[in-house]
């Protein structure tokens, strides 16, 4: 319920600003995000944030929620697809650091250097990222929080899939090795074995000297 109660958070912003968005195309992708606020600050002066901030902790929210309701599930999985599923997050995690680092060098040289606004200095939520192919340039604002969402997205998902093996572990535990390590590797161990002493018995067939008798004192 918490998960699909933050999924129709996350839905409604999203929606409801694109929908704004159709009659009135902003000339910077995502601005229509960044620029407005919410609640109205005209209705809540003191607490308030961008809709991209609202619709990235609902987007929080609703896939950490998800996961931890479907724990039975990935319990259930195969090793090789838990493996498979923790190297393709780490993928998603690895770029989506790369683009995390790349607006804020980017968002930086922007406000600090170049100035590219009519009344210097510059509204860091009107910078935007030119250098994309793109028909309309990348609003920054947007784009960084987007892919730090990502980010966070994935860290959590290898947070949960390392929970998850460890429970296995627990649950399924590593029995003890019957024999010593030694003989484990194969290596011929030194037992206590008694040695017994071999003795050598003579035959003769010949006829045995008499035992030399001495004389006792007197």
């Amino acid at each position: 319920m918490l998960s699909w109660a933050s999924g129709l958070v996350a839905t409604a912003f999203i929606g409801y600003y694109g929908i704004l968005a159709l009659g009135n195309p902003p000339s910077v992708i995502g601005e229509q995000f960044v620029l407005a606020e919410f609640p109205p600050t005209s209705i809540s002066p003191w607490f308030f944030a961008k809709p991209i901030t609202w619709f990235s902790y609902a987007s929080f929210l609703y896939w950490a929620f998800g996961l931890e309701s479907q724990r039975s599930h990935f319990l259930r999985f195969s090793e090789r697809t838990r493996r498979f599923l923790f190297v393709v997050t780490a993928v998603i995690g690895f770029g989506a650091l790369y683009e995390i680092f790349f607006n804020f060098m980017l968002w930086s040289a922007l406000e600090v250097l170049a100035n590219n606004c009519a009344l210097p200095p510059c509204n860091p939520d009107q910078l935007f990222n030119s250098f994309p192919n793109l028909r309309n340039p990348l609003s920054l604002v947007f784009a960084t929080k987007v892919v730090t969402l990502v980010f966070a997205m994935s860290m959590y998902s290898l947070y949960f899939l390392h929970r998850v093996e460890k429970e296995i572990e627990k649950r399924n535990p590593t029995p003890a090795p019957i024999f010593s390590r030694q003989e484990s590797y194969g290596v011929d161990t030194m037992r206590n074995i008694p040695i017994t002493r071999s003795y050598s018995f003579a035959f003769t067939t010949g006829v045995r000297d008499p035992v030399a008798e001495y004389p006792q004192p007197t």
